[in-house]
């Protein structure tokens, strides 16, 4: 018979909590499982060292961050977003007339998820295909300055050049981050390909954090011409998909 690692069962019996709950606390998680509330205040402690949980300062409760989801990313979070916002992304794509894509963070990277084109309607990428360096992309812009950890992230990143227009300089790039996070939104100015535009917003968790990004792209001359009208749409989708994928955890 195996030996138990009981701090690791302790550990995932707390976040078991999660799966009905989006709040948990001290006093209510050891409650529910039993242990003291010293046991499960050393149990939330590495949960939020390591990225798993996130303390919200003001209510004092604990909420899943997006460790969790990056580790789903392994298995079919891509198709549990297919699942739940396909129509709200479908939709976005008929009112702008442009190309939309949802994009996950992998490590360094951004990685297409799902992309809804006017033409083409709804299509899968894979993650070699299109796994960008987080320094290239609207998309990737937005889910480093949503992230958990943005300064560590910054500091990881390869930074690549796919046209003379990609930040390639750290504290630039850092400072371009902070812009984003303060505005809830980034572009990509011919970044990724000479006469192609991207605005990117995030799909945040309740915590914040960025789940996905959704982006819309098309060329230069269009994206200027409608770029407000562009952010609005994009701006209202995303409260819309943050709305649902909430929904799902409840």
């Amino acid at each position: 018979m195996a030996e138990k690692n009981n701090s690791l069962e302790k550990a995932l019996t707390v976040l078991d909590l999660f799966q009905l709950q989006r709040r948990i606390t001290l006093t209510s998680a050891a409650q529910e499982t039993g242990y003291s509330t010293a046991a499960v205040s050393r149990i939330f402690n590495s949960l939020e060292s390591t990225g798993y949980v996130y303390r919200d300062k003001l209510d004092g409760g604990y909420y899943l961050a997006d460790k969790v989801y990056l580790l789903g990313r392994s298995t079919n979070l891509k198709q549990q977003l297919v699942n739940v916002i396909d129509e709200p992304i479908a939709r976005l794509c008929m009112r702008t007339g442009l190309s939309v894509t949802v994009s996950i963070r992998d490590r360094v990277n951004s990685v297409t998820a799902m992309r809804k084109d006017p033409k083409r309607g709804l299509f899968l990428t894979s993650n070699v295909a299109d796994s960008i360096s987080l320094n290239c992309s609207a998309s990737g812009k937005v889910l480093t300055a949503f992230s958990t950890d943005p300064d560590k992230l910054i500091e990881s990143i390869n930074y690549v050049a796919l046209t003379r227009k990609t930040i390639t300089d750290k504290e630039e790039f850092r400072k371009h981050i902070s812009l984003v996070k303060s505005e809830g939104i980034a572009f990509d100015m011919e970044e990724i390909t000479e006469g192609l535009v991207c605005t990117s917003v995030p799909v945040l968790s309740m915590d914040g954090t960025a789940i996905c990004s959704i982006s819309v792209s098309g060329y230069k001359e269009r994206m200027l011409r409608e770029l407000y009208a562009t952010i609005s749409k994009v701006k209202d989708t995303a409260r819309e998909c943050s709305r649902i994928l909430a929904g799902e955890k409840q």
